[in-house]
């Protein structure tokens, strides 16, 4: 159980505030000097996942991919990019695994920062908080056991996050 809450706490700081996957979708881009509350869903069904599928909405729309990375993670959107800073500390609200079921979840807040636009984005700026959420189902072994050890039967990670921005 140790190792897979740590591995699953390993996962969500890499991936907290981050997001990727699908890198095409139609952007509304948004009025110079525009400013507001940005939402970005991110998630992925990859344990060790370091590309997610975005969609970001708010001042502006758009969908694609997000590369984490374990301080600065990059949003990949039509029209630009924004790089997304998270190096606080998680404040951790759920870690449980249950050993006859093998269901692990993992769910906990940090802050980041938003800057560093490319193209439609350049000039953006903002701060917010990430609510990172992963469940995953462990492999059993030989005897029937849950394996927390191993890499997980089923993962999915999702993440909610909520800026204040100005573009």
């Amino acid at each position: 159980m140790r190792k897979t809450t740590a591995a699953i706490a390993a996962a969500a700081t890499a991936v907290l505030a981050t997001g990727a996957g699908l890198g095409v979708a139609s952007a509304s881009q948004a009025s110079p000097a525009a400013s507001g509350t940005e939402h970005f869903y991110l998630m992925t069904t990859q344990p060790s996942a370091s590309r997610y599928t975005v969609i970001a909405s708010g001042v502006f729309t758009a969908g694609g991919t997000d590369i984490s990375g374990n301080t600065t993670d990059k949003l990949n959107l039509p029209g630009g990019t924004i790089k997304i800073h998270h190096s606080g500390r998680i404040h951790i609200l759920v870690q449980k695994f249950d050993a006859k079921t093998c269901l692990a979840h993992f769910k906990g807040t940090a802050t980041f920062t938003v800057g560093g636009g490319s193209g439609a984005y350049k000039g953006i700026s903002g701060s917010g908080k990430a609510t990172v959420n992963v469940l995953e189902i462990a492999k059993r072994n030989s005897k029937g056991q849950c394996n927390p050890n191993a890499a997980p039967k089923v993962n999915e990670q999702t993440i909610t996050a909520t800026a204040r921005v100005k573009l």
